[in-house]
Formats: structure tokens, sequence, C-alpha cells
């Protein structure tokens, strides 16, 4: 019994719990995002088709189909899929702890664990596991981490339910982020190269790999999805990944090769971008270093699943940023490198220390931002106090002066509002950001569709769109779409710069 609480998973777990109450409901970013991963489960919930009759192309649906379930049985509260993220970041870094334990005896596994509960899951603002820009990134964390470690197993036991269970995770993966898929490459040559499983097992490994994709498209196809929703769908995929807005935003954040932007994210993001350069530090080790992670072949699938999985982010791993998902895999990877090639053991611990206080510390200190209590019938969660109160004024008016049977919808974006308040908002153009707006959409046909279905209410909100180049809705970009709320509504609001339209026969 002594053993076991001296156990390092046991004081992870029990500093997980510690820590928790500090941070629970303190996360996220209400306006931007987040408001979507409650929205579109209770539209689910309620009826709604994924990909049908509710625009989200960007991500897969095992996320909303499985929050949508979380509402059906634990009711649509905040609180529901705010649990569920926190089971799921302990998961997150149990897998961390557990891959980290397949390469060290010492305590680097628990150290390495605690700076990833830091980096990842604790953080308050809108990159963390608990509750993120998306759910489905943290799903996919978790069950490719799940999947990883369990291939590592295979690795060095040859023992068939270990590939099994890591192509069963990795299914379970793509289901959530459809990026994870460069790692099924490393996943079959894991078990058709390096270590051959054998074609009777194979098929079995891949029934398995199949599992839950089959499970959420036949879910969709007998909730009514049809081979025309999958066209329109893939053609907005296409304009996502086509556009030119896109390429904006991903160089403010190093995911392209770009110099003069990796030099200005490293300035802005100062000791964060220590962690920038892993991808990038991984692959040249590898290298260098071939022959000899090459005959460790655990370690060398542990680095090509690092490098694969951090494609997105090769140039630059912004950890203040969408990188914070990738930083594990990275991390473990290249302490483990680090380890294999001998360097000096009292460096790397003194590093970790560093990292795991940084990390700690920048986390409490930005508790202090989330110190508005916005309270609702759907529960209570602490953000910031402008946000928080732009949604409890939105959230007033719409309660005072509204039918819960209004359409109403909020410009560019701010979908909280409307899961708060129980409104239905347009389930295709219900974020009208200026990628959304000029590349994905196009003017002309978000014109169209809202002269032919016109919502009771528009609401604009002041966000700062500045990160895809462009600022203020109806200022700096949908000119034309604003002049048209303007001719088909009235302005019966206009405070704290939000305005509200009613449609001039309301």
């Amino acid at each position: 019994m002594t053993k076991f609480f001296k156990n390092d998973f046991f004081i992870l777990t029990i500093i997980f719990i510690i820590v928790l109450p500090f941070f629970f409901l303190h996360q996220g970013l209400l306006l931007i995002d987040t408001g979507r991963e409650f929205y579109i489960p209770e539209q689910i919930s309620g009826g709604a088709v994924l990909y049908k009759n509710i625009f989200n192309n960007l991500y897969g649906p095992f996320a909303y189909l499985f929050n949508s379930l979380l509402f059906l049985i634990f009711g649509s509260k905040i609180n529901t899929l705010y649990c569920a993220g926190i089971i799921n970041s302990f998961f997150i870094i149990s897998a961390v702890y557990f891959i980290s334990k397949e390469f060290f005896v010492n305590r680097y596994p628990l150290l390495i664990s605690l700076t990833i509960m830091f980096s990842l899951v604790f953080g308050t603002f809108l990159y963390n596991s608990n509750i993120s820009y998306t759910y489905a990134i943290s799903y996919a964390l978790s069950t490719f981490l799940i999947s990883v470690l369990f291939l590592i197993k295979y690795i060095k036991t040859q023992t068939p339910k270990f590939a099994y269970i890591s192509c069963l995770s990795a299914g379970l993966c793509f289901a959530n982020k459809y990026e994870f898929i460069f790692y099924g490459i490393i996943l079959l040559y894991g078990l058709i190269f390096l270590k051959p499983i054998g074609g009777k097992n194979f098929v079995k490994a891949f029934l398995f790999l199949a599992l839950f994709p089959l499970i959420c498209f036949l879910v969709l196809i007998f909730q009514g999805l049809d081979i025309q929703d999958i066209k329109r769908n893939l053609h907005l995929l296409s304009n996502f990944y086509n556009s030119p807005i896109l390429k904006v935003f991903f160089l403010k954040f190093g995911m392209f090769f770009d110099f003069k932007a990796i030099l200005l994210s490293t300035i802005h993001n100062g000791f964060y971008s220590i962690f920038a350069f892993l991808p990038i530090i991984n692959t040249s080790l590898l290298i260098l270093f071939f022959k000899k992670i090459y005959e460790d072949k655990p370690l060398f699938i542990l680095v090509l699943c690092a490098i694969f999985a951090s494609a997105k982010s090769f140039f630059y791993l912004n950890v203040n940023h969408m990188g914070a998902f990738i930083f594990p895999i990275c991390f473990i990877c290249t302490i483990s490198i680090l380890q294999k090639i001998n360097f000096p053991k009292n460096i790397i611990k003194t590093a970790l220390a560093v990292f795991l206080i940084f990390f700690a510390v920048n986390d409490f200190n930005s508790l202090q931002f989330k110190n508005y209590k916005l309270i609702s019938d759907k529960g209570i969660i602490y953000t910031y106090k402008k946000d928080g109160e732009t949604i409890k004024n939105a959230v007033d008016f719409i309660n005072q002066n509204t039918k819960n049977t209004d359409k109403i919808v909020i410009l560019p974006e701010g979908i909280i509002i409307n899961y708060l308040t129980d409104r239905n908002s347009d389930n295709t153009y219900y974020n009208l950001n200026p990628m959304f707006y000029e590349d994905i959409f196009g003017e002309t046909e978000i014109i169209k569709h809202f002269e032919e279905n016109k919502p009771d209410y528009f609401i604009i909100l002041p966000i700062d769109n500045i990160e895809y180049g462009k600022s203020f809705f109806g200022i700096d970009y949908a000119q034309n779409f604003y002049e048209m709320i303007k001719n088909n509504y009235s302005l019966i609001s206009d405070k704290n710069n939000m305005k509200i339209f009613a449609k001039d026969n309301k």
C-alpha cells in the first residue's frame, strides 16, 4: 500500500485533482469558437443533422455526435461538456505519462506529464483541452496519444491485441480531426513493415481502424445526410483549404514558412518560442542519429509519430496557440531522443523543472483575468469582463424582448448567446468572420440566402478579426451585407458598441 501511494501516477492524479478547482469553469473564450461547441450538439440533440442542415465541415463528426448524446443523457448544461472535457484531459495526461514510462525509468514521466498538464489542460485561454476552440481536437489528441501508446507496446511485444487497441483508438482520432490522418501512414508502416502483424491479424486491425469512422458515417446517413450534402461540404472544405485569408491567419501563427512571420512570432511569444522549433529539432536529431534511433524501434516509431503529427506546425510550433495540442508528443519525443544520445541528465531535469514552473505560473497568473461571473439558465462560467458584459447584455435583451421562436443571427460570431437563450441562429451562416464571409461561402451567396431567409433579429458585436487581416464586421469587410441589414431592418438598440436590428415587420 505504501508503495502505491509513492507511485508517480498516483502523485500525478492527486496533483491534477488538487489543481482542478482553481481553474474549474475559468477557461475558454466564449464569444469565439467555444460557443459553437455547445450550440451544435444542442441542435443535433434537437434533430438537426450535421453537415446537412447545420454547417461544420472543418472537423470530424464524432465530437459533436458524442456531445449531443451527453446533452441528451445529462442535460444541455455548460457543466455537461466541461466535465466531459476534464475527463478527456485526464486521459490525455495519463497517456502522456504512460508513453513516457515506455522510455524512462526515473521521474521524467511525472515531470513531463505535469509540464503538459499546465501547458495544455489548465490554460485559461482558447487553447486548452477542457473547453477548447473545438472538442474535436481534444478528443482527437487523447485518442491519438492512446493509439501511439499501444502502437509502441505492439512494437515492443508484437502482441496483436495492442495493435487492435491502437487501430481502434486511431479510428476514433480520425473521426474527430482529419489532419491526424497522416498518422495512419505510420500506423500502417508499423504493422506491415516494421513489425509485420500478418494478413489475418492485419484485416482485424483494419476493421478496428474503420469501426468508429464507419459508425459516425452510418449515423449521419440514418439521420438523413445524402450525397448532395457530402458534395456541398467537400466543396466548402476545398474553399477553406484554398482560402487566401486562411494563409494570412496561419502566417500570423507560424504555420507556413515565412522568415519574417516566424521572426515576429518568436519575438511576440518570448519564452514560449523555446518550444517553437521542436518539430525541426526532432527531424534534425532523427537525421543526425538515425542509426542509433532506428535500432530502438519503439523510439523510432515515437519520432515518426511526432514528426507526422506536427506537419501542420512544422516550421513553428506555437505552444501559445493551436500548437499546444501537438506539443505533448513533440515534447516527449525530444526528451526521449536526448536521453538516447546521452545528453546530460542534470540539464534535462533542470530544464523540465523550469518548463513546469513557467507554465504553472502563467496559468495561475492568467486566472486574474477570468473574473467575470456569467450566470445563465445553462449554468455558471467565468470569463473575461469585456466578453462577459457583452454576452450578458445580449442575453438580457433577448430574454426580455424576443420570443422563443425568434431566429437571431449574431455577427460576426457569438453563437454562445443563442445557446444560453435557447434561440435558433442560422445553422449555416452563424460565423461570418472574414475567412468564412469572403473565401468559404462568398458574399453573393450569403446576401442571397438572407434575402430569402430573413431572421427576426441581427445582433452585431464589436469583435475584432485582426488575426484574419481585417477588423470589424460592416466596417472593414461585409459592408454590402451590412447595408442589406440596414435597408431591411430597424436599429432598435445601439449600446456598448452592440447594434441590434429587428425585422421591419416586427
